[in-house]
């Protein structure tokens, strides 16, 4: 039992360091991709106003260098009418948008035009601000965007604009491959180091793990060895009451104090062999696996409470595949279709049908009980499987229950590396499926 609390505590913990990291280092990357994108896109935007050419801007008041002749101050310069600004050349407004230019972006950025006509013919070609594209290549790049209709976008490492005018289509070529390359490097080493804050972790993890468990697991097997210990004592006294009870009876007559006395050890007894043996299922008891005939099983499991169902005014049908074989404790098995014929017969809407299915899908054999019931919401009913839960319907006194058996029915299902669902489609029917 250790181990399973200590497999299931460490794959929760995994999975919420991987679910922050995931969802950090993919925001962190998302927006440095955006930046990078929208960074270029503005430089696009400026050389495309500007006919594929950055614009000249004035640069601010320098420092005249040392030895240099000095203007003299006796003389005052003529001072410009302040009631005019300077004439701004064309394109600085749009050069000086948000902060990512400089007076050295220019300089720095690496571009390339191509200007075709509105057949597609070329005009004229600008690669004098980049090395690595030849005219030629330049050219059929341009050419190639043109016969797709494409406007913007990556062609390779060069991002691109269309800018259509009177005279034909401007295609302005931007070098981003030092910012995608930055960006792709930043990538690499998010990833790297968020798989090693996930191995760390995970080594910590695996190493505290136990010590973290150990008192909740140390709580939870005792809980059990209280049950089963408690259900052998317990089984003593109720024998013992039976028997003064059947003695009285045997000096005095059976009257209604006696019926109810061993009515209610009947009970007790009954639910002391469930809690029992749901607790050596908890403690992973071993079961002795073999082939069987599951077909076979089901259907000699069922007969019973066919009967047990026409004398309730229900009707119970069954489509079982023939042939459908399991490896598994025929037992245990045959326990679980009876849990799940006895609560189908208990808590069926007055005559209705209960019907049980078997089949096989792929490596695993699908069982399924369905039949009418009231006091359903439409949706999952996985709280049926709860110890000791009962729905409304359930609360009649006509109807004897512990809320244990579908319990019992989702710890046998695992013993056998399956799993048991129940639902409604309706509200009106329930279905419990079972996959082993």
């Amino acid at each position: 039992m250790i181990a399973k609390l200590r497999k299931k505590f460490i794959l929760i913990a995994m999975g919420s360091l991987v679910l922050v990291l995931a969802v950090l280092m993919g925001a962190i990357n998302v927006v440095n991709y955006v930046k990078l994108d929208r960074s270029s896109d503005a430089v696009l935007a400026v050389l495309a106003e500007n006919g594929g050419e950055f614009p000249e801007f004035e640069r601010g008041d320098m420092t005249p260098p040392s030895g240099a002749e000095q203007p003299d101050s006796s003389e005052t310069p003529e001072q410009p009418d302040s009631s005019e600004a300077p004439e701004k050349p064309d394109g600085v407004d749009s050069l000086h948008r948000g902060s990512i230019f400089s007076e050295e972006t220019p300089y720095e950025t690496r571009f390339f035009s191509v200007q075709l006509t509105k057949a597609g013919e070329l005009s004229s070609v600008n690669t004098g601000k980049i090395a690595a594209v030849s005219t030629e290549d330049a050219v059929a790049m341009a050419q190639t965007l043109y016969k797709s209709g494409k406007t913007s976008g990556y062609s390779g490492n060069y991002k691109y604009l269309a800018t259509a005018s009177d005279s034909g289509t401007l295609y302005v070529f931007l070098d981003c491959t030092r910012d995608l390359s930055s960006f792709r490097n930043f990538l690499t080493v998010s990833l790297l180091a968020s798989a090693a804050g996930i191995l760390a972790v995970f080594v910590l993890v695996l190493v505290l793990s136990r010590r973290a468990i150990l008192p909740v697991a140390e709580s939870y097997e005792k809980q059990k060895q209280f049950i089963t210990n408690a259900g052998h004592e317990i089984k003593t006294p109720l024998a013992i009451i039976d028997s003064c009870t059947e003695v009285i009876e045997m000096e005095q007559g059976e009257s209604k104090w006696t019926t109810g006395i061993r009515g209610q050890v009947a009970r007790l007894t009954e639910l002391t062999k469930q809690l029992v043996s749901l607790a050596r299922m908890d403690e992973g008891l071993k079961l002795t696996m073999e082939d069987f005939d599951l077909t076979e099983a089901v259907r000699d499991t069922l007969a019973p409470f066919a009967l047990l169902a026409g004398n309730a005014g229900l009707q119970l049908a069954s489509e079982l595949q023939e042939g459908v074989t399991l490896r598994g404790n025929e037992q245990t098995v045959r326990q679980l279709v009876s849990i799940l014929a006895d609560n189908a017969v208990k808590y069926a809407a007055p005559g209705s049908e209960i019907r049980f299915t078997l089949s096989r899908r792929g490596k695993k054999a699908v069982l399924t009980s369905e039949n009418a019931a009231e006091g359903l919401q439409a949706g999952s009913q996985n709280q049926l499987f709860d110890r000791f839960y009962r729905g409304d319907a359930s609360h009649s006194s006509e109807k004897s229950g512990y809320g244990i058996g579908l319990s019992m029915a989702q710890s046998i299902a695992a013993a056998h590396g399956g799993k048991i669902e129940a639902k409604s489609p309706d509200g009106k029917s329930l279905v419990i499926t079972v996959q082993l």
